[in-house]
């Protein structure tokens, strides 16, 4: 049987690789029953394979489906911040905090990761004129001319309020503080594109509103915190998540070169005109402090106050600013000139009083007696100045008879009378020059031939202590 299997499936053989082995089963009683037992051996070896191997990829596949969600786990770093998304869509109301956080794998979720501290934002050379690198600043300025004109889109420049061109440098340093306004906003790649924009702006803005010599008076300080406001509050008008942390000017602000080689000559100029209004200025308080005392600032302010009520014509507001300078020129506070002339003038006052006053008291009580008996007062006032004519100590009376009146006599008086009249008239001369003297050191005593009622249209006068103001 096995010759005729073997002739009848030989041309198939033929086409078979050469067998490595040959299993020959032998027609026996037992045959059946071994071929049964190789046949449950050969499925129970090839199920237990198979089992094995799909043990083995569902262990591949929960690996698989475990690595698939782990993918969805970020850390996100301190300098970090951003969003979570699904499908595409931003969730949640806070953006991502330092740490781990979780999301749906890729594509169903996802993270977007922003640097959000300490990036920059530099506006480069777009504010400075384009100049050969190679050439030193001196060296820049020493060959300036005026021929040198800006060339519009290379050389950079800043208009000033009045008319003069400035040159700076700018940067910014710059971080998220809203990430999910930051993402609906901005593209992460173009935010530095949106702060120097910002800064530009700010630039040109704060520039324009002052002139070219405030502008390199003021402090870097001052400049930076100006341009930081400024830029800040269009990045605030965007609501685009961003703050300017730092403002950064690497020089000073500086005018076209040309202009800076005459500038040291300008500065120089400023700089003496400056002190000359200092000293002018220390000259005119030493002044006013002599006048007036350390106090004569509110003085001033209440005489300018007089003034301003003159010139509108507004009577009650000025004749209330003369109560309140009277007020003060009669305080305590009040020192100086204005203080000796016042103390001065009540002195002159008093003397007047005791002289003159006293003669106008004495013709006030003579008038009415004068009007009713005329004769009595005259009468009266005679005797009295005959008795103090005698009186005098240097009065030599000589009793002459009425009979001969009309003869001329010739009388030698003593000679102590002669003496004592030569004494008082030494006496007169040196209270005469007393009193002119006294008329030197008071100039501000005018006499009436001194008083010009044609001179300045409105002054200040004191009159019973008490200051007035006259209006032609």
């Amino acid at each position: 049987m096995t010759d005729d299997i073997n002739k009848s499936d030989a041309p198939e053989l033929e086409s078979r690789r050469q067998a490595s082995a040959n299993f020959i089963v032998k027609q026996d009683d037992n045959s059946s029953i071994e071929l049964r037992d190789a046949m449950d051996t050969a499925h129970r070896s090839l199920t237990d394979s198979l089992q094995l191997s799909f043990r083995a990829l569902q262990v591949v596949m929960l690996v698989l489906v475990a690595l698939y969600l782990v993918s969805g786990f970020r850390t996100v770093e301190d300098s970090e911040t951003g969003v979570a998304t699904i499908f595409g869509s931003i969730v949640g109301d806070e953006g991502l905090v330092p740490g781990l956080q979780t999301n749906w794998p890729a594509p169903i979720g996802g993270f977007e990761v922003f640097n959000a501290q300490n990036r920059e934002s530099d506006v480069g050379y777009l504010f400075k004129p384009q100049i050969d690198a190679r050439l030193s600043q001196d060296q820049r300025i020493t060959r300036a001319s005026s021929r040198d004109g800006l060339r519009p889109g290379v050389d950079g420049s800043l208009l000033t309020s009045d008319g003069d061109l400035a040159h700076i440098g700018l940067a910014a340093e710059w971080e998220i503080v809203d990430p999910l306004q930051y993402a609906h906003t901005i593209v992460d790649n173009e935010g530095s594109d949106y702060v120097q924009l910002a800064l530009e702006k700010a630039a040109v803005h704060v520039v324009g509103q002052i002139t070219l010599q405030e502008l390199l008076d003021k402090p870097l300080e001052e400049l930076r915190s100006l341009i930081q406001l400024e830029s800040q509050s269009m990045l605030n008008e965007l609501q685009c998540g961003i703050r300017i942390s730092d403002i950064i000017i690497p020089s000073e602000p500086e005018p076209p070169l040309y202009i800076q080689q005459s500038y040291a000559a300008f500065d120089s100029a400023r700089i003496n005109a400056e002190t000359s209004v200092e000293v002018a200025t220390a000259s005119a308080r030493e002044m006013l402090i002599q006048a007036a005392g350390s106090n004569y600032e509110s003085l001033l302010n209440l005489i300018t106050l007089y003034e301003e009520a003159t010139l509108k014509g507004d009577d009650a507001a000025a004749e209330k600013q003369l109560a309140l300078i009277t007020e003060q020129l009669n305080s305590e506070e009040i020192s100086g000139d204005v203080a000796n002339t016042i103390s001065l003038a009540e002195g002159y006052r008093a003397q007047i009083e005791t002289t003159l006053g006293q003669d106008y008291r004495r013709f006030e009580s003579l008038l009415p007696t004068y009007r009713e008996h005329p004769e009595l007062v005259i009468k009266d006032k005679w005797l009295d100045m005959y008795a103090h004519v005698l009186s005098v100590s240097d009065v030599e009376p000589i009793l002459v008879p009425e009979f001969i009146a009309s003869v001329r006599i010739g009388i030698t008086g003593l000679e102590d009378i002669a003496q004592l009249r030569h004494r008082q008239q030494l006496n007169r001369k040196e209270a005469k020059s007393m009193i002119e003297d006294v008329d030197l050191l008071n100039p501000w005593i005018l006499k009436a031939r001194d008083i010009n009622i044609d001179g300045p249209s409105r002054q200040l006068n004191i009159t019973d202590g008490v200051v007035h103001g006259r209006q032609e």
